[in-house]
Parts: C-alpha cells; structure tokens; sequence
C-alpha cells in the first residue's frame, strides 16, 4: 500500500445494548467478552471527523476542532514523553505512539472533531481514537483492517492511562447491529455477527418509531465508573461480581437472538436488566439527578437504560408507542434543564454505503 497524501475518515457513534463491561481489561482477558451494540448517527451525520495530510515539513500540526484548540509538536521527547490524560492532545500523542509515528518519516497535519456533548457515553473518546489510528495508518501507506485499528485503540487508551474496553471503537468500525464476542486472552480476537439486513431493518424502524435519546445535561467521566467496577471484579464477593458478568454476556446472546426473530418484548426486558445489572456492578452508575428524569417518564418507558458506563451522559429509553415516545419528550422538554433530546438513527450497512 502507498502512502496517501490525504486520508478522512468518519464515524458513527456507538449505542451499548447488552454485554458492556465485559470488553474490559482484565475482564475480557480472563472471561471474555460478548457485546451488543449499534453504530448510530446523530442529527443525521456520522459526529467524528478525522483529517490527516503529510507536511513537507518535520512537525505535526494538531487542530481540536470541537475543543477550540491548536497547536504543533516539533520533537520527539514530546509525543513520546509522560502522558498526562487531561493533555487536551493526549489522545493524538498517544496515536502518534501506539502507529510508531517518527519526525523522519515526513510532517503531518491533523484535524479532529468530535459533534458530541463531552461525557456522553456514547463512546466517543475511543470512537475518535480509532478515526485516529485509521488515518494515521492509511497516510502512512499500511493496512488498517478493523481488528487492528481496534487493538491499537485499545493500546491507545492504556498509553493515555484512561483505561476502557474494546466495545466502542468495535461498536463504530462496524455498522449496523452486531454481536462481537472474544475468548479469553489477552490477544483478543473478535468474532463479529452481524443482523440480517431483515432483522436490521425491522429494528431501524422500531427504534425510529418509539427510541429517545436523551442527554441528561450531567457530564461523566467513565474512568471514575471504570475504577468502581474494575474494584468490584477484583473483589468478587461471593462471586457475585463474575456472575453478574456471565448474566451479561448471556444477556447479550440472547438479546441478539431476540432481535433476529423480531422477539422485541424479550429485547427490551433485556435492555431493562441490562441497566440494572450496571447498578449492581458500580452504584456511580446512577444518581438522584438520572433517577429523576427516569421517574419523570416512567409511565410511558418500555425500556431504559444510560449510555455507556451511565453516571450521566446519554439516557436510551424504548417508549410504550410513538405516542408514548411523543409523549416523553413533551415531558422531559417542558422541565426545563440543561438536557435535550438528540435525532438520532441507526448506521445501517445500506446507510453506510450511502454515505460513504
């Protein structure tokens, strides 16, 4: 493959349905781990950009579009030096690292973007990695299939110290609904099936027709809810915490199952156990600000569940109709706050052909 002279990729984001936290290290090493996840776009666009050009000049130009930040890195000692994870350019140092990026292999011009609201849950830090390491890898003429762009991230997160799974960025490479599953060991290999495009579609349109996807207005940081479960795993009390990790993993299995045959009764009880087994894991998952937006459309919710590691960020509920679905945003409107309801819809392989 021969160097690009310009690369661009995008990415969908990625909503968490069943099996999170068993993609997490040392989790997924010593159980393995089976998630359920969808690639979704946010006000009708994939919200993670990445632009990566080669400079004439040895140095890297760096621009956070979303951050409102620029800056240049001329020496090595600067992007293989000690990380600091609340380095606004952590995450693109850390990609240059875990590439093998040198200044003798010509200059670079990196822009990134992010559309999404910090602390959202939906995956968007590691999302935005792997943008990173696809088109750092791709103008740097190598190969980039996912399962290697997904191991990078992951060794981008532990260089940036931040820790985290592979579900994100595996939710994003892939479109559509899929069910990715690795065994124990930590060369994590993935395994990924993906819905028919039957079933795929039929859970499109139920999802356009009665899903909210709601930012609760209270940003969260996963790596403080990463530290409580991670504790909890290590301890396991009674046994409690492994198998409330199997229960997941059999979660996610069954609930893919579900949705190929159309079973969406069985779906959204899972979904419901699926947050209350967060709870269980890490009681941070929650706290009396979410309970209350939950509360507040208890009587027209089918299902609910935070986004991601929960704490805050996005809030996912399945309402009882599109009119009970109507009705919840009505609700959550008229309350006022900092939070707002998102349009949102599924990144299909048909969609993702579209826009590609």
């Amino acid at each position: 493959m021969k160097d690009c002279g310009q690369v661009r990729v995008t990415r969908p984001l990625r909503l968490d349905l069943a099996g999170g936290w068993s993609d997490t290290p040392p989790i997924c090493y010593e159980r393995g781990g089976i998630v359920l996840n969808a690639a979704v776009r946010l006000e009708g666009r994939d919200p993670v950009v990445v632009d990566v050009a080669r400079l004439a000049v040895p140095e890297v130009r760096v621009v956070s579009v979303d951050l409102g930040k620029k800056g240049v890195l001329v020496s090595r000692e600067e992007i293989y030096g000690a990380q600091d994870p609340h380095d606004w350019c952590a995450l693109v140092k850390s990609a240059l690292q875990v590439v093998g990026y040198e200044f003798d292999k010509g200059g670079l011009d990196i822009r990134i973007r992010a559309d999404v609201p910090k602390g959202s849950g939906m995956g968007t830090s590691s999302i935005l990695g792997s943008a990173l390491v696809e088109a750092l890898l791709r103008v740097l003429g190598r190969k980039a299939p996912p399962d290697r762009v997904s191991l990078l991230t992951l060794q981008l997160e532990q260089t940036m110290q931040t820790g985290g799974g592979w579900e994100d960025q595996m939710g994003a490479l892939y479109p559509g609904v899929k069910l990715i599953e690795t065994k124990p060991g930590k060369a994590q290999r993935f395994h990924v099936r993906q819905l028919s495009p039957e079933a795929e579609a039929r859970f499109a349109r139920f999802v356009a027709e009665r899903g909210l996807l709601y930012f609760t207005g209270q940003k969260r940081m996963a790596r403080n809810v990463l530290r409580g479960v991670l504790s909890f795993y290590a301890e396991n009390p009674y046994g409690i915490a492994h198998a409330i990790i199997d229960g997941l993993k059999a979660d996610a299995t069954q609930a893919f199952a579900a949705l190929e045959k159309g079973d969406m009764a069985c779906f959204t009880a899972v979904l419901n156990r699926y947050w209350l087994n967060k709870k269980a894991l890490d009681p941070g998952s929650t706290n009396p600000h979410v309970e209350s937006i939950i509360a507040r459309i208890a009587p027209w919710t089918e299902a609910v569940t935070l986004a991601g590691a929960g704490g805050g960020g996005f809030l996912f509920a399945l309402a009882r109709s599109a009119e009970a679905r109507d009705h919840m945003q009505k609700v959550l409107t008229a309350a006022g706050g900092p939070g707002r309801a998102y349009e949102f819809s599924l990144s299909t392989r048909v969609s993702s052909e579209l826009n590609a």
